[in-house]
C-alpha cells in the first residue's frame, strides 16, 4: 500500500449519540444538527477524537444544517448561524492538532436521507445547494457532496459546488438492497457519466454497505483517473432476492462488522484502487485508528 491513501473520519451523527448526546432520529428530526445547538462542546470532542485517531480530513457537522430540515423545526432562519458554528467548532478541533488537517463542507441531501422521491425540482435544489456552497467554500479545504441519491440531485450538488472554484469530492451512496445502484434505480456508472463533464476533484461512495463499497471501487477506478474511494457502514448489506419485497433503507437485513472486519473490507478498496477511504454511520474513532494502522502498515 505504498500510495497515499487519505484517511477521513467517521459517523459523527451516530457517534455524537454512542457518547450519550441527543440526536433524535434523521427521518424526522434535524438529526446530528441538534448539537450544533446543545451540545457544541460534544461536536468539537469528536472531531478532536478523529484528529487524534489519525484522520487526514473532517467533515463538518453540518450534514442535517439545510433549509428543508431545519425548516422541520421552524429552525430554516438559523440556518447561517449554525452553518458558522459547525465551522468554527471544527476549525478550533484542527488548530490544536499538532499535524495538518484538511477540513470538508458537506453538501448533503437536502431532505431525509436515501429517499431520492423527496428531491426537489432542479432549479429549486440547485440555488439551495448554491447558497450551502457559497457559504462554506472560503472556509474549507474542500466541499464533500456526500449521500447522494440520484444522479439529478448529484448533479445539482456538484454543479453548486464547482461554481466556487474549491476542491470536489463526489460521493453517492448505494440502495441499501441493490449493489451497484443508487437509491433512485439508477446504475452508478450512469450516475457517473451524468457529471462527467464537471470539474470534479474525487469520486467516491458512501453511507451502505462495506461490501457495496468493495463493489463499487473497481467501477470507479476504471472510469476516471481521478481518486476514488469510500466509507461505509458498518455492516455488509445482504442483497435482496427475486421476489423480495422492498423494505426501508434503515431496515436493510444486514450483518454487522466489528473493527476489524471493517478494517480488512476497507484493505480491500485500498488494493482495488481507492485512495481516500474513511467511516460513516456507526464507524467511531476506533475504526479509524485501526485504518490508519492499516495505511500505515503498522
Amino acid at each position: 500500500m505504498t500510495a497515499r491513501v487519505l484517511l477521513l473520519d467517521g459517523g459523527m451523527g451516530t457517534e455524537l449519540r454512542a457518547q450519550g448526546v441527543d440526536v433524535p432520529d434523521h427521518i424526522t428530526s434535524i438529526w446530528s444538527a441538534q448539537a450544533l445547538a446543545e451540545a457544541p462542546r460534544a461536536v468539537e470532542e469528536v472531531h478532536r477524537s478523529y484528529i487524534d485517531a489519525g484522520a487526514d480530513v473532517i467533515t463538518l457537522n453540518n450534514y442535517a444544517v439545510t433549509r428543508p430540515l431545519l425548516s422541520r423545526e421552524g429552525m430554516d432562519h438559523r440556518f447561517g448561524e449554525l452553518t458558522t458554528k459547525a465551522i468554527d467548532l471544527a476549525r478550533r478541533a484542527r488548530d490544536g492538532a499538532q499535524r495538518p488537517v484538511q477540513i470538508a463542507g458537506s453538501l448533503p441531501p437536502l431532505a431525509t436521507s436515501y429517499r431520492s422521491e423527496e428531491v426537489g425540482e432542479d432549479d429549486e435544489i440547485l440555488s439551495q445547494y448554491r447558497e450551502m456552497a457559497e457559504q462554506l467554500a472560503p472556509h474549507v479545504d474542500l466541499l464533500l457532496c456526500e449521500t447522494l441519491s440520484s444522479a439529478r440531485e448529484a448533479r445539482a450538488a456538484a454543479t453548486a459546488a464547482t461554481e466556487t472554484g474549491q476542491t470536489v469530492w463526489l460521493s453517492w451512496t448505494l440502495q441499501g438492497q441493490h449493489p451497484d445502484h443508487l437509491p433512485s434505480g439508477e446504475p452508478l456508472t450512469e450516475a457517473f457519466d451524468a457529471v462527467a463533464d464537471l470539474e470534479i476533484d474525487a469520486y467516491l461512495v458512501n453511507c451502505c454497505g462495506a461490501n457495496f463499497v468493495t463493489r463499487a471501487i473497481p467501477l470507479l477506478a476504471e472510469r476516471t483517473d481521478r481518486p476514488v474511494g469510500g466509507y461505509a457502514n458498518t455492516v455488509d448489506a445482504l442483497p435482496a432476492e427475486a421476489g423480495d419485497a422492498e423494505v426501508a433503507p434503515e431496515a436493510i437485513p444486514r450483518t454487522i462488522l466489528n473493527v476489524e472486519e471493517y478494517a480488512e473490507a476497507a484493505a480491500t478498496w485500498i488494493d482495488a484502487g481507492a485512495r481516500i477511504v474513511g467511516g460513516c454511520c456507526s464507524t467511531g474513532p476506533l475504526h479509524i485508528q485501526r485504518l490508519r494502522q492499516l495505511i500505515d502498515g503498522s
